[in-house]
């Protein structure tokens, strides 16, 4: 550099690549964005759109253990994961019981709804056939579960800590006053399998389109 130009000898590329190698940093990346990427975004802006306060939201996920929570159902083998949903400033949040893979670890949480569902195969919301003040009575039930441990042992006897479909029964049956969600034998093990949760009537599958 010399008086503030750069030399350029004939055979001399190196300057050339330099510049060459600016240029091309200076051009901002750029996101390809797929279709079925932009579909499922507006699908998931339509699901937050149609849920409510209590609603139940089931997935099926891509972690290690939902291959065999799905299992645990008997008779629909669905889903894998679930919870409840609570608005907080207007935008739906999901309160649900999950744990480290390998730890067994974790706690009831709260977690945004688009983000619960961001990598799930398979989702579906379930409402119960009642008044709102009691679907909000559920809501405000499962929150206060917050912070809880995880119950690796899955005792459903014990609400000291809680599964997540443990945690949505406990929530729905205080809240109703009665037990709507009854847990089932699993190789003789008495658990709350994923689809007792919305095995009674009073539970109805929420429509994407209609939201109700």
């Amino acid at each position: 550099m010399a008086n503030g130009k750069s030399i350029c000898r004939r055979g001399n590329k190196i300057p050339v690549l330099l510049a060459a190698i600016v240029c091309i940093g200076a051009i901002p990346s750029v996101t390809v964005v797929s279709d079925d990427a932009v579909r499922r975004k507006l699908y998931l802006q339509r699901t937050v759109s149609v849920c409510r306060d209590g609603d139940l939201v089931f997935r099926y996920g891509n972690g290690f253990w939902s291959p065999y929570f799905r299992d645990a159902s008997l008779k629909d083998k669905r889903f894998s994961h679930t919870g409840v949903i609570t608005f907080r400033n207007r935008r739906p949040w999901v309160v649900h019981s999950d744990a480290h893979s390998l730890t067994g670890v974790g706690n009831v949480r709260l977690e945004r709804l688009e983000d619960f569902l961001s990598d799930a195969s398979d989702f579906a919301f379930f409402r119960l056939h009642v008044p709102q003040g009691m679907r909000e009575r559920i809501a405000a039930v499962a929150s206060s579960y917050l912070g809880r441990p995880f119950d690796p042992a899955f005792d459903a006897e014990d609400d000291s800590r809680l599964y997540c479909s443990e945690l949505v029964m406990h929530a729905v049956n205080e809240a109703c006053g009665r037990s709507v969600i009854l847990p089932t034998v699993v190789n003789g093990k008495t658990v709350v399998a994923i689809d007792d949760c919305y095995r009674d009537k009073l539970v109805g599958k929420v429509s994407l389109l209609r939201g109700g």
